[in-house]
């Protein structure tokens, strides 16, 4: 791997702490607090492609399991990866990852943004469907119960992905991130 990946995913997953000492803010009969760091996740996947950002928060996670209070609010440990929100950010690397094999394969630079808001999309999908799955399970929750409580972090995240997609568009260029590993 190449100094300039190695430094890529290392300022990505700084990217992420960063987003992390950014505050939760807590709604309301739901367990699950609303964190800048889905705009994270967002742009690794979209910036790095599958494989550079799946590393990148693969680092990310293990950094979480081994204490680091990386996540919003100043959690880390084993504990918090298995707890009601564990569904949510286990799958993190997974979502990069499928969000990234879209922007991968992006070729026509017409309606560029729209695409990346697609792919974006199809992340955010992904993390849902692990989390609201996992915190049904988790608390003995009926799952549409979770799926309404989680429709207001749902909305919002569809408005950072679209400040997203734009963001990523253009970074993405600049920065020269192409899918390989080089």
């Amino acid at each position: 791997m190449k100094t300039k990946s190695l430094t890529l995913i290392s300022l990505f997953v700084a990217v992420m702490i960063v987003f992390g000492t950014l505050p939760t803010i807590q709604i309301p009969f739901i367990p699950v607090p609303f964190t800048f760091q889905m705009i994270g996740v967002m742009l690794v996947g979209s910036i790095l492609g599958a494989r550079k950002g799946f590393i990148a928060m693969l680092v990310f996670i293990i950094l979480i399991a081994a204490g680091c209070p990386f996540l919003s609010g100043g959690r880390g440990g084993l504990a918090v990866l298995l707890g009601p929100t564990g569904g949510y950010v286990l799958s993190w690397p997974i979502a990069v990852f499928v969000i990234g094999l879209i922007t991968d394969h992006i070729k026509v630079m017409k309606l560029v943004v729209i695409q990346y808001y697609f792919a974006i999309l199809v992340g955010i999908f992904t993390i849902y469907f692990s989390g609201v799955l996992w915190l049904s399970i988790y608390n003995h929750l009926p799952l549409n119960s979770v799926i309404a409580g989680n429709s207001i972090l749902f909305v919002l995240d569809l408005v950072k992905a679209a400040l997203c997609a734009t963001l990523a568009s253009q970074l993405r260029s600049r920065l020269a991130v192409s899918g390989k590993l080089s």
